[in-house]
């Protein structure tokens, strides 16, 4: 059984729907990979599953989400300090790799931070790709920036098809034990550092050049994004080095 869930890279795409012309697009590596979900199973030391934490180093089991995560964190592991799609998992070795793309709605019905289920205070407008989305509704009538998540994973080394399942099924599963891919999901834990994206969105500038092309948001380098990191929570084998039996979490 295979793990997908360690050594990848993520790009976070972020940008205003139209009319809006602001957008940006950066790289982001592994703060810490355990199973901890401040946001569905608060407080739950460990979670029901691993996730693949990136951004800031305050993050924890228990996050309020009063609190300003932007000012909170000392260090973030983003680069701004301030192949065919398909719908499931490739039938076949993909040589660069997989990649899996989350596209968050963008209508916010003005009030709640969050709701019990975490989905009703957004209403997803969205049609895929970085195409003009639809009109906010009148029960959602706040326009967001729009947030995608890009995450690689670096699946050559087992392009090998001898090891895969003799069946001919495919041999990647997710953290949560779906072995079709339909149950990948991102959780956004909203946090910049003082008026630093309200600069970015009102500045007309794109993806890369938000940085040092022209100084709008200041930028770090690989080895200052690499460095930051936060102590787990949650002790356990999680198949980062070797092969492991199960997932952790699924008995």
């Amino acid at each position: 059984m295979l793990h997908i869930g360690n050594r990848e890279w993520l790009a976070l795409g972020l940008a205003l729907v139209a009319p809006s012309e602001a957008g940006l697009r950066f790289g982001c590596a592994t703060l810490s990979v355990q199973r901890l979900d401040p946001l569905v199973e608060p407080g739950q030391v460990p979670s029901g599953h691993v996730h693949q934490i990136v951004g800031g180093n305050y993050f924890n089991a228990t996050m309020d989400p009063s609190i300003d995560v932007g000012e909170k964190g000392t260090c973030t592991t983003c680069s701004f300090s301030e192949g065919a799609e398909t719908p499931d998992f490739p039938k076949a070795p993909c040589p660069a790799g997989i990649m899996a793309i989350h596209h968050f709605p963008a209508c916010w019905d003005g009030k709640n931070l969050d709701s019990p289920n975490h989905q009703d205070h957004m209403f997803d407008t969205t049609k895929g790709g970085f195409r003009v989305a639809g009109p906010c509704p009148s029960t959602h009538p706040v326009r967001m920036p729009q947030v995608a998540y890009e995450t690689m994973w670096n699946t050559t080394q087992f392009n090998d098809k001898s090891m895969w399942p003799t069946d001919g099924s495919q041999p990647f599963v997710w953290s949560t034990g779906d072995g079709k891919g339909y149950g990948t999901h991102g959780d956004y834990l909203f946090g910049w550092k003082g008026d630093s994206l309200q600069r970015a969105m009102d500045s007309t500038c794109m993806f890369s050049a938000c940085g040092a092309k022209t100084g709008v948001l200041k930028t770090q380098s690989a080895a200052a994004q690499n460095s930051c990191a936060v102590k787990n929570t949650v002790v356990e084998d999680i198949g980062e080095d070797d092969w492991i039996p199960a997932l952790p979490g699924v008995h």
